[in-house]
C-alpha cells in the first residue's frame, strides 16, 4: 500500500514539473528572457559592426577634423600611393592631429597610415630625410612619402598644432593646420613640377605679406625676387612673374624685357596700386594687353558699404574659374580705374574677361589731395573694373595670361589677417590659373583653436542656477508622483 502511494506521489511529481514548464507563466519568463537575450547580442553586434566602420561625426564649430573640399580635390587626381608615417609612440599621440591624419584614409583609397615608433624604430627616418632633418625628428611628426617615386615631405608637429602670441596684449590663440601642411607635402611629394614665381622689385612695390606667401609656400609654389633692370632678361625659369603694387614706373627697358617674356608664353600678375605719379612704360604694357590704367581712386556710392566710399565691395563675376567659388566678400581699398580698349583699338588675339566690377553710381577721384569724398568737377562716372582677366592667343599651342587688380593692399596682412574677407582666395586662385603644374594647388588655412566665452550678468547666473538646480529637478520629482499616484488608483 505504501509503495503504491509513493508511485502516486512520484507520477503526480513530475507532472507538476512538466506542467511548469508548459504553463502561461513560464512561457511568458522565457519570452522576456530570448528577447532580451537578442536585444543584448544585437547591441553587441551592431557595436562590434560600427567600432569597425571607424564612423564618426565632427561637431567642432569650425569643422576641425573635417577634410575640406580643396584636399578632397587634390586626393582625387592623385595618381599614386601615398603612405603618411605617423612618427608617435603608443599613448603620446596629439589627439588633435591623429584625428586629422585619419581622415586622410577614409577620403583617398591612395592614402594609407602607418604608425612607426620612433624610439623602437630611431634610424627609420635616415631612411628619407637628410641627416639634418632625422635628427630633429620629434613625436607627433609626419613624413608623407609617394610609394612609386620614392619622393618624400617632412612635416613637423610644431608647423601642425602650435600657438601664437600677440605681444601687444601679451593673449595666446592656438592654430590647428594638420591639414594645411599635410595636403600641402602630399601635393609636393606628387608633383612632377613645380611652379616658380619672380616677384619684381626696384619701383617702391608693396611687399607680399606673411599670408600670402605662406599660402603661395602651402602651394608648393617657389618665390624670388626678381631685380630686373640688373638682368638681360626675364629668368627663363619663370612661371610666373608678379607686379605687386608698384607705385614707380618701370623703365622702358624692363618693359621691353617683360614684353619678350609675356610674348614667348609668359604668364604675370599685376597688382596696381594708387599712386600720384605717372607712370607710362607701365601703362603701355597693360594697353597692349587691352587694358587702361587711369590715375585715381575709385569711390563707390551705392551698396551696404558706401559709407566707406574708398573701400570698393565689388560685384564678383561667378563664371570664371578664378572668382567661381568666391562665396565671401571682397574688399579692394583705394583701388585705381582700369577699363577696356575700344575694340579698334585691341589685337583680335585678345581675349579680356571682367572679374569684378563696381556699380554705376561709382567714380574715379581725380584728386585725392582736396580731402573731399563726394564726386566734384573733372571726376569720371563709373563703371569701372576692379579686376580682369587677359588671354593672348600666340598660336595654336600657346598663349599667355594675364591678371590685374586695381588694389595691391587689398592683398596686405592687414586685410586678409582678419578673416572677414575673401580676398586671400581670390589671388590664390588667380595664381593657380596661371600655374602648368601637373597637381592640383591649393592652400588652406590653419583653424583657429580659441574659444567663444558667453559673459553671465549676476542676475542671469542665479536665474540659470535656479531652473536647472531646483525648477527642473522639482518639475521631474512632481511629475514622477502624479504618475505614481494615478497608476496606484488604477
Amino acid at each position: 500500500m505504501s509503495e503504491g502511494l509513493k508511485k502516486v506521489k512520484i507520477k503526480n511529481g513530475s507532472a507538476g514539473i512538466k506542467r511548469s514548464f508548459t504553463n502561461r507563466k513560464f512561457k511568458s519568463g522565457a519570452y522576456s528572457s530570448f528577447i532580451t537575450v537578442l536585444v543584448i547580442a544585437i547591441v553587441v553586434v551592431v557595436n562590434l559592426v560600427f567600432g569597425k566602420l571607424d564612423l564618426s561625426t565632427d561637431l567642432s564649430s569650425n569643422s576641425l577634423f573635417t577634410l575640406s573640399k580643396d584636399t578632397k580635390k587634390a586626393l582625387k587626381s592623385a595618381k599614386n600611393d601615398i603612405t603618411l608615417y605617423y612618427l608617435v609612440t603608443d599613448g603620446k599621440e596629439t589627439e588633435y592631429i591623429e584625428k586629422v591624419l585619419k581622415q586622410y584614409p577614409k577620403v583617398s583609397s591612395k592614402v594609407k597610415i602607418k604608425k612607426v615608433d620612433p624610439v623602437v624604430n630611431p634610424g627609420f627616418a635616415s631612411k628619407y630625410l637628410s641627416d639634418s632633418e632625422a635628427g630633429s625628428v620629434a613625436q607627433n611628426d609626419v613624413i608623407v612619402v609617394n610609394d612609386s617615386t620614392k619622393s618624400s615631405a617632412y612635416v613637423q608637429n610644431t608647423d601642425m598644432f602650435y600657438t601664437n602670441t600677440d605681444y601687444s596684449t601679451y593673449s595666446q590663440t592656438q592654430y590647428l593646420d594638420v591639414e594645411g601642411k599635410i595636403t600641402s607635402a602630399i601635393q609636393s611629394v606628387l608633383a612632377e613640377k613645380k611652379t616658380k614665381m619672380y616677384i619684381l622689385q626696384g619701383h617702391d612695390e608693396l611687399e607680399v605679406g606673411t599670408t600670402m606667401s605662406t599660402s603661395f609656400s602651402k602651394m608648393n609654389i617657389e618665390t624670388e625676387e626678381l631685380t630686373l633692370y640688373s638682368e638681360d632678361k626675364v629668368p627663363s625659369d619663370c612661371d610666373i612673374l608678379l607686379i605687386n603694387g608698384a607705385t614707380k614706373d618701370i623703365s622702358k627697358e624692363e618693359k621691353n624685357k617683360i614684353l619678350d617674356y609675356m610674348k614667348k608664353g609668359g604668364n604675370a600678375v599685376i597688382n596696381l596700386q594708387y599712386g600720384t605719379k605717372d607712370t607710362p612704360n607701365l601703362k603701355e604694357l597693360l594697353k597692349y594687353y587691352g587694358l587702361n590704367e587711369q590715375i585715381g581712386s575709385v569711390c563707390e556710392t551705392q551698396g551696404n558699404y558706401y559709407n566707406y566710399v574708398n573701400s570698393v565691395i565689388p560685384t564678383v563675376a561667378s563664371s570664371d574659374d578664378i572668382t567661381s567659388d568666391i562665396t565671401g566678400v571682397v574688399v579692394m581699398p583705394s583701388p585705381v580705374g582700369i577699363s577696356k580698349l575700344s575694340s579698334k583699338n585691341m589685337r583680335k588675339s585678345l581675349t579680356v574677361t571682367e572679374l569684378m566690377t563696381t556699380s554705376k553710381g561709382s567714380y574715379l577721384k581725380l584728386d585725392t589731395s582736396s580731402g573731399k569724398a563726394a564726386k566734384e568737377k573733372g571726376d569720371i562716372d563709373g563703371p569701372f573694373d576692379i579686376g580682369v582677366s587677359v588671354t593672348d592667343k600666340i598660336d595654336d599651342d600657346k598663349s599667355t595670361k594675364l591678371v590685374v587688380f586695381a588694389s595691391a593692399y587689398a592683398f596686405s596682412d592687414d586685410v586678409i589677417s582678419t578673416n572677414q574677407f575673401d580676398n586671400g582666395s581670390l589671388f590664390t586662385n588667380a595664381v593657380k590659373s596661371l600655374s602648368d603644374s601637373d597637381v592640383e594647388e591649393t592652400s588652406i588655412s590653419a583653424k583657429s583653436l580659441s574659444y567663444s566665452y558667453i559673459s553671465l550678468t549676476q542676475g542671469t547666473q542665479i536665474l540659470w542656477a535656479t531652473v536647472i538646480i531646483i525648477i527642473i529637478p522639482v518639475g521631474l520629482l512632481v511629475t514622477g508622483f502624479i504618475i505614481w499616484m494615478s497608476r496606484r488608483k488604477k
